[in-house]
């Protein structure tokens, strides 16, 4: 037994030992969650009662992993820029291409992004899910759900016998994007920050956070839709829409949404390709955001650009993927818990069909109706089990085994925090019956 799994089992004592007041505190962080600024169009967010534990150890060794992974990534951007070989096997429309060339990816490769992966805690085995490099979400999720925490005695008394942390993600990120901003600018001035998404679909309550600990930082900032933006061509100025230049754009609004959308988008657009603002993440954050880079990394004419450690970090981590063709087929439908189906450019699990999820006549229906393009086909990769009190299939409380999902916040390529999902099937997704859990960093 590792040390992980002394803690847990240690924390899952200390919950056992009062059924009645366990089940008593998980509805009283449930009510805490309700009453919180984790809501997203009127739903809060479902979590269980015990928190995800991590050692320093581990924090440690994903941190190591994240600067091996930016590696790769950097020497793919920058193949991207330089070849247009490198840029076909990406496939992009031609306004998103201009888009991403237009920006500078050496000024930060990606300012904000969690990394999602399926961690085994017995073997510190994984495999990556999903880059979430634009609208990157869920910090306050984390944030509130710790602050729920307080309401359990058992994570009182695990406190109180260990040296333990949260992970902080609000304060960070605003010193993060005005260094990026005083970068990229070359000044030491104070940027005026707008953040910006489709309000309409966004985290709003998460943005008015960011913008208090903008503000509490001696950052002016607002929130508004990405459509009431307006630009001064002539002055070269954008405008919020109280009428404040801004300086930076915080975007939450991802790549895909402003494409479909680029006619409710002009002046967002006009503005960055007058380089009339900086927009942190730009549009070169595409290139990892697109599911289709698990594909590249895998393309034999790119394998020369990484080192021998490189490629078999690749092999070890990212699962293999292609694009649905009508030959893959027979193999599809032969093994369907083997495979997962992924529309190239979408998030929250829009549009993801897993083979283990359905019976096989659901699975080949699916398959035959899956397009053969704008589709990959990627191996699946069966998430590790832990056990957790939470609401089960049945709708009552009690102890489940629940399906994990690992994402690590990265801020201008340094490890920030972790989010910590879990569900009561393989697929992790709102959508089913996923649970957010708080994160615990515990000191050795």
């Amino acid at each position: 037994m590792n040390e992980l799994q002394t803690l847990n089992r240690e924390y899952a004592a200390l919950a056992e030992q009062d059924p009645r007041r366990l089940a008593r505190e998980f509805d009283e962080i449930t009510e805490f969650m309700k009453a919180s600024s984790a809501i997203h169009h009127g739903e809060y967010v479902r979590t269980c009662y015990q928190p995800k534990l991590f050692t320093e150890a581990v924090f440690a060794s994903f941190a190591a992993d994240i600067r091996t992974l930016y590696g790769i990534l950097g020497k793919v951007a920058d193949a991207y820029y330089h070849d247009p070989g490198c840029r076909a096997l990406f496939g992009f429309e031609p306004m998103a291409e201009e888009l991403i060339l237009r920006a500078d990816p050496r000024a930060s490769l990606l300012p904000m992004a969690r990394i999602d992966f399926f961690y085994n805690e017995e073997t510190g085995a994984y495999k990556y899910c999903e880059f979430n490099t634009d609208g990157t979400s869920a910090m306050n999720e984390d944030r509130e759900l710790n602050r729920a925490q307080q309401l359990s005695t058992a994570h009182r008394v695990f406190c109180a016998r260990h040296r333990i942390r949260t992970c902080e993600l609000f304060h960070s990120w605003v010193k993060t994007l005005c260094a990026v901003y005083r970068r990229i600018r070359r000044t030491e001035q104070t940027p005026y920050v707008a953040i910006v998404d489709f309000l309409d679909c966004g985290t709003v309550n998460e943005f008015e956070v960011f913008q208090g600990c903008f503000v509490e930082e001696g950052v002016p900032a607002e929130v508004c839709d990405v459509r009431a933006l307006r630009y001064d061509a002539a002055q070269k100025c954008l405008f919020g829409p109280g009428g404040h230049r801004i300086d930076a754009i915080y975007r939450r609004a991802v790549t895909s949404d402003v494409l479909e959308r680029r006619a409710e988008c002009g002046a967002l657009l006009a503005a960055v390709r007058d380089d009339a603002v900086v927009l942190v993440g730009d549009f070169h954050t595409q290139l990892v955001h697109n599911k289709t880079i698990f594909r590249i990394l895998h393309e034999p004419q790119l394998q020369t650009l990484f080192t021998a450690e490189e490629r078999e970090f690749i092999r070890a981590h990212v699962p293999l993927t292609k694009t649905f063709a009508e030959s893959d087929l027979p193999r599809v439908l032969a093994d369907k818990d083997a495979w997962i189906l992924k529309p190239l450019d979408s998030y929250a699990s829009r549009g993801v069909h897993a083979g283990v999820e359905c019976t096989q006549a659901e699975w080949e229906q699916i398959v035959q109706n899956t397009p053969r393009t704008g589709y990959l086909l990627q191996e699946f990769y069966h998430p590790y089990v832990t056990e957790n009190y939470g609401i089960g299939l049945d709708g009552t409380f009690g102890k489940n085994r629940y399906y994990n999902l690992t994402g690590v916040y990265v801020y201008d390529g340094v490890v920030q925090g972790i989010y910590s999902r879990v569900s009561l099937s393989p697929i992790i997704s709102s959508q089913y019956s996923e649970k957010t859990l708080p994160t615990v960093i515990v000191a050795e």
